[in-house]
């Protein structure tokens, strides 16, 4: 699940506990800015246009759904929500609540403080491995909780070796498809017998 900075908060944190719940405790929650570069999705549909206030309102969603997870009434009067005195229940499986990873490109300074505050890194537009290093380098030195479990996402092509990422700090590997339409039995094929070598 991804959460755009448009969406309601309050919907966000109930629809992740009830998802949290049905999947046993297995929910991940993946977060970023978006772009209105690609298709246009943001100017389309009337959202905020500028990065930094988006961040801004990010950052402030994060906070509230944290506070949201813990089951407590949550009272927040911020400079883009309020929330007064609401109690989100049943809370999610997963405590303190459900991990969240922050997507961001790799040698932007705001992202990776937006990610080390999280539970893990989903790095946009990657390039070599090296650039990975140097992510995960800066976001191990922004960690406050350095020993807490911390996850890297990378996606790559199928055919594409991913153990220099993994020696730069990679822990999950997703298949990234082409956009254009590949086939059902392609898919199936790399998920069953994993990708082919380089």
């Amino acid at each position: 699940m991804d959460l755009g900075v448009g969406l309601q908060v309050a919907e966000v944190a109930r629809e992740t506990a009830t998802l949290d719940g049905l999947s046993g405790g297995r929910l991940t929650l993946g977060v970023g800015l978006g772009s209105d570069r690609f298709g246009s999705e943001l100017s389309s549909t009337g959202e905020q246009l500028d990065d930094r206030v988006r961040g801004q309102m990010l950052d402030e969603a994060l906070a509230i759904l944290a506070a949201a997870w813990s089951g407590e009434p949550v009272d927040h009067r911020g400079r883009h929500y309020t929330v007064e005195g609401i109690q989100f229940l049943p809370r999610p499986v997963q405590r303190p609540g459900v991990p969240v990873w922050a997507a961001g490109f790799p040698g932007n300074r705001k992202p990776l403080h937006r990610a080390a505050r999280c539970d893990g890194f989903f790095p946009v537009n990657l390039e070599h491995p090296d650039q990975l290093a140097e992510a995960v380098a800066a976001i191990t030195g922004l960690r406050q909780h350095g020993s807490a479990p911390y996850d890297i996402a990378i996606a790559l092509a199928p055919g594409t070796d991913p153990a220099p990422y993994a020696r730069a700090g990679a822990t999950w590997w997703l298949a990234e498809f082409p956009p254009e339409a590949v086939s059902l039995d392609y898919v199936r094929g790399v998920l069953r017998d994993g990708p082919a070598p380089p």
